[in-house]
């Protein structure tokens, strides 16, 4: 924080603060993942803005995080790129080591669950600020928050999930809407019947028992929406917004719903992506990243869990807008449509 003109943090091994005279705090980052995982980072990054209000973030993460956090915040500057799946992943990683030692980072947050990334944190002035690893039933969001709290000396009150949302955005998810008749006054509900292991090869494709929910679930889901804005005079539009390898999928759903579900496959554009989310009533969804983004701009989700557990890696949001189904057997297709309309009944007017 800033006193007097001299910007001071604090010491995790010692306990005290520090000063490090007018010059801005240069903070580092560490966490590659996924969109959902990179999203679940964001209530510590908020938090950390917060209580540095002078200092500068640099964000070591891979593309998906730089797309997540791209407009994030003027003073989240730079991002260090590490692909994992890159031939020289491990070269690349050694020289970025070596950027991050001579860069002279006062403070490093590292929320990575990966032990490979500790000399990065160990390099800095203060010995860096870690996950603690004692305390796994706590939500990964809240843990990341702990950090921040150690960091700073004292409790850091609760941050959501959160993204940004630019106007122009909204107008691109306007027009979109618009091609296929869905105004402002239309109750939109979307729909996210596919994760991103769906397309892997098959003997590493084992997470449909946990998170792929039925195609003719998704169907009959939709019937029963239907059914209810029938008879609630309700201006009902229920959509998919798909990226090109999801579209079997969603061609599935479409024609088995007897066209009830709108199918839209816009051109990839994440903040585009976002405000669309952001327009949606409702948003019905598997435990995947678009869930965490939908959290992240503030819709009313609706979100079935099989045998991952929603208390570590469920949306980090406000309970008055996230309704939880889980099967009991953890197997999701054991959740019935009608299960999921009922949860979907706490948001329709």
């Amino acid at each position: 924080m800033l006193l007097d003109g001299v910007l001071k943090g604090h010491s995790r091994r010692t306990g005290k603060h520090y000063a490090t005279g007018t010059k801005a705090l240069k903070i580092l980052l560490i966490r590659v993942g996924r969109v959902g995982d990179m999203l679940m980072i964001t209530p510590a990054v908020k938090a950390i803005l917060d209580h540095y209000p002078e200092a500068e973030l640099h964000l070591l993460t891979g593309t998906d995080g730089q797309r997540v956090f791209k407009g994030f915040s003027a003073r989240l500057t730079t991002f260090l790129i590490h692909d994992r799946k890159a031939l020289l992943a491990k070269l690349n990683l050694n020289k970025l080591l070596k950027q991050v030692r001579e860069s002279g980072y006062e403070l490093v947050f590292c929320f990575e669950l990966n032990p490979t990334f500790a000399p990065f944190y160990l390099s800095a002035a203060d010995g860096g600020h870690c996950l603690d690893m004692s305390r796994p039933e706590a939500h990964y969001a809240r843990r990341c928050l702990d950090v921040v709290a150690r960091a700073v000396g004292k409790p850091v009150e609760n941050y959501w999930l959160n993204l940004p949302v630019t106007d122009e955005a909204r107008s691109k998810a306007r027009a979109v809407l618009a091609e296929v008749g869905i105004t402002d006054e239309s109750f939109v509900i979307g729909l996210h019947p596919t994760y991103s292991g769906l397309k892997k090869l098959p003997w590493r494709r084992n997470m449909d028992a946990g998170r792929r929910w039925p195609t003719k679930a998704f169907a009959e889901l939709a019937k029963q929406l239907s059914a209810y804005a029938a008879q609630h005079d309700l201006n009902l539009r229920i959509i998919m917004d798909l990226m090109p390898e999801e579209t079997e999928v969603g061609e599935e759903i479409v024609q088995l719903s007897g066209g009830k579900v709108t199918m839209l496959t816009p051109p990839l554009d994440f903040q585009r992506y976002k405000a669309t989310l952001e327009r949606m009533n409702i948003f019905v969804t598997t435990d995947t990243g678009p869930m965490h983004i939908g959290g992240a701009v503030g819709a009313s989700m609706v979100t079935l869990f099989g045998s991952s557990n929603p208390n570590d890696c469920g949306a980090y949001v406000p309970h008055d807008r996230y309704e939880i189904v889980q099967s009991p057997t953890k197997q999701i297709a054991d959740i019935t449509p009608q299960q999921v309309f009922q949860a979907c009944q706490r948001f329709l007017p």
